[in-house]
């Protein structure tokens, strides 16, 4: 997650399969590196930074289960810490299958 944290994208897509599928929220499913860059790129560019602290880590039949608590830096620069759950499958080495549960709705919300 070094690459997620400083927002390396291209590294951090070279690290799926080219025919991953990636989920983040209640957005539709990303097909294929190009789109996956492109909905993470997007993502990206509307934040200021995050970082990750792993709560829990579960690894079952080959599927990565972790539970973390995501610092987001909003637009504003601004800090809020939201609870997420990530539900990653690799083929190999690579990554094939990533859902991303969080709800943004602080991140995007009106500085308080």
């Amino acid at each position: 997650f070094d690459d997620v944290d400083n927002m390396r994208l291209d590294k951090w897509v070279a690290r799926h399969s080219e025919d991953a599928v990636v989920q983040f929220g209640n957005n539709p499913p990303a097909h294929g590196k190009a789109e996956i860059a492109q909905n993470i790129g997007q993502f990206w560019s509307m934040i200021g930074g995050l970082k990750h602290d792993f709560v829990n880590r579960w690894e079952v039949d080959g599927t990565t289960i972790l539970e973390s608590k995501v610092d987001y830096t909003r637009a504003d620069g601004t800090h809020v810490i939201v609870p997420v759950t990530s539900i990653l499958h690799r083929k190999g080495d690579l990554v094939d299958a990533l859902r991303v549960y969080a709800d943004l709705a602080p991140v995007f919300a009106p500085a308080e």
